[in-house]
């Protein structure tokens, strides 16, 4: 069995989430998280493209603070799935 832990911040408080996988689930998943991945980048990105012409309403913006921050959560847990694949 293998752990994925997560310390998050939410509203001014901590919480924690542990994901107990398998590595046959890791398999499984890893395309999901791979497709998940990708169109939060395409998103990203257009977002990024609006930001940096200078013409991001305040939604836009949000909408590209939330992308970066989803983008992160699903670098590193396809990271720490790389690593139980890994062992």
């Amino acid at each position: 069995m293998s752990y994925l832990d997560y310390t998050r911040k939410d509203a001014g408080h901590a919480y924690e989430t542990t994901m107990c996988i398998t590595k046959e689930e890791c398999k499984v998943l890893l395309p999901f998280f791979k497709n998940a991945h990708k169109k939060v980048k395409q998103k990203l990105d257009r977002y990024e493209d609006i930001h940096e012409s200078g013409e991001a309403t305040e939604r836009q913006e949000n909408l590209r603070m939330k992308y970066t921050d989803e983008l992160g959560s699903l670098e590193s847990i396809l990271s720490d799935i790389e690593i139980i694949l890994k062992q």
